[in-house]
């Protein structure tokens, strides 16, 4: 591996998976809870108690970040209210502090409904702004990102509710064991809308918080999480990725402990949650053949088969052939030639750049072998997370999702058609399998090539298994829910280069 630690995609995936859920598989342990009996409460927004609230996130064991909710009224709008939020995550993921923060400002009516919000992400530096609001039933926003800017509509045709409100809605609507409800929730994460669904299970007491509270279960875009509220409308605990991500209510001084915690962690919680161990494959990156056995694959997650990736389903489990000496996929190439916001392409700085580096070919395979060696060169492989390929060029580092999204801006700019792709392939520095981001390119005459800029591959190895396509976060969703639970049974070597 080149220079590198820098192979996982999954901090990615595991920091939308938090955001996504916090805002909101797992199961009640039963030891812990007891049933509290059958009380009832109701609150309205004028009179919400509780104004500002602080949780404290541990994340398989240990604490990684706070979370922090204010609601007020909106000023000089009588029936509006505004949520502030803010998240904040610091942990270890091979051998890199990452440091993640999201702010927001929502405006609300008094039932809770949407009407304008604006977020602020930053992780690793790089930095992501989504700024909209209702316009009847247009959902209309801006994101801009590092040198990229995009609009988008949505058309939301039923009330629409913010994600953030999820923990309240049930406490506006009635606390009752039995109450199930469905909503029409904006996540300003994946920028998408999706329906949440809500069950109240149990009132229940428990050792692991003071009081009583309704266990609420919470389903939304693959993830469940559970909530334990009080009457008065405090989340006291709520658990996600299967009880690996833990929230509680603390003091804002508990909170925000964790950024001393978490400099001290020593242990890679992240790549032990997501490594998905297989012993060991030898010369890894010289493998053109691989037969791969998956268990534990969802039944509806559909794995593609194109491009010498042959994959079945037989006796549950998900068995996968690789030969990179088959003919490559083909395939409508014109979509991919188009400017995105993690791969612009048109900002005279990439197309300036990629001619620069390009001026000696004679053949797209000229090409692609000359960025790729320019990037190996002048892009380092460390675990650094970016929404753009501009963010790349300035950090001149980036993990393997960030080598994907400049590979892809330098290609388009020249005409070549590029996509980015995601799923697993093998590390040996931690003999197993992570997930991963590469490319495929459009090669004319040929069809669409694997290609692997963080590991310099101008044809990526066997050990290269696509699970999906796309480059924005809602199209990573499909993978959060794969995350510590899908296993490599064998991994067996069919041919080398």
């Amino acid at each position: 591996m080149p220079r590198a630690k820098p192979l996982a995609t999954g901090a990615r995936l595991f920091l939308l998976a938090a955001l996504v859920a916090l805002a909101g598989g797992c199961a009640s342990t039963s030891e812990f809870f007891k049933d509290a009996g059958h009380p009832a409460a109701a609150s309205a927004l004028e009179s919400w108690p509780h104004r500002e609230l602080w949780t404290g996130i541990v994340f398989n064991g240990q604490k990684v970040g706070f979370t922090r909710r204010e609601v007020r009224p909106a000023p000089g709008a009588p029936g509006r209210y505004e949520i502030e939020s803010e998240a904040a995550i610091r942990l270890q993921f091979l051998g890199f502090d990452k440091r993640v923060s999201l702010r927001s400002l929502e405006r609300v009516r008094d039932d809770l409904t949407l009407e304008s919000f604006r977020y602020s992400h930053d992780i690793d530096g790089s930095p992501l702004e989504v700024v909209g609001g209702l316009e009847g039933k247009n959902l209309r926003f801006t994101l801009k990102a590092s040198g990229s800017e995009t609009q988008k509509t949505l058309v939301a045709e039923e009330p629409l509710y913010p994600a953030s409100v999820l923990t309240m809605l049930p406490v506006m609507h009635g606390l009752a064991v039995g109450a199930k409800a469905r909503y029409s929730v904006f996540n300003g994460e994946t920028q998408t809308i999706a329906a949440a669904e809500q069950e109240i299970q149990a009132y229940e007491t428990s050792g692991l918080f003071v009081g009583t509270a309704y266990r609420t279960v919470t389903r939304m875009m693959g993830l469940e999480t559970l909530t334990w509220i009080a009457a008065d409308g405090r989340p006291l605990l709520e658990r996600g990725l299967n009880g690996v991500m833990i929230s509680a209510l603390e003091s804002e001084a508990t909170a925000k402990s964790y950024l001393l915690e978490a400099s001290l962690a020593k242990r890679d919680a992240l790549v032990d949650f997501s490594l998905i161990p297989a012993g060991p494959l030898e010369a890894p990156r010289r493998l053109a053949g691989l037969e791969i056995v998956i268990d534990d694959l969802p039944e509806a997650f559909a794995v593609p088969s194109e491009g010498g990736q042959s994959c079945r389903r037989a006796g549950g489990r998900l068995e996968c052939r690789i030969d990179r000496s088959a003919a490559l996929a083909q395939g409508e190439p014109k979509a991919y030639l188009a400017a995105t916001l993690a791969a612009p392409s048109n900002l005279g700085q990439i197309r300036d750049l990629a001619k620069r580096i390009t001026k000696s070919s004679r053949s797209p395979d000229q090409s692609v072998a000359l960025l790729l060696r320019w990037m190996d060169a002048n892009i380092a492989k460390e675990a650094i997370d970016s929404f753009t390929a501009v963010d790349v060029l300035r950090e001149r580092r980036a993990e393997c999702q960030g080598h994907a999204y400049l590979l892809a801006a330098f290609a388009r700019s020249l005409g070549i058609a590029a996509r980015i792709v995601n799923g697993i392939a093998y590390s040996e520095a931690h003999r197993g399998f992570l997930y991963h981001t590469w490319n495929e390119l459009w090669i004319a005459g040929q069809g669409w090539r694997p290609v692997d800029a963080t590991f310099g591959q101008p044809h990526a190895d066997a050990t290269h298994l696509k699970l999906i396509e796309g480059e924005a976060a809602a199209d990573l969703m499909p993978l959060v829910g794969l995350i510590g639970k899908i296993r490599v049974v064998s991994a067996a070597p069919l041919a080398r280069w």
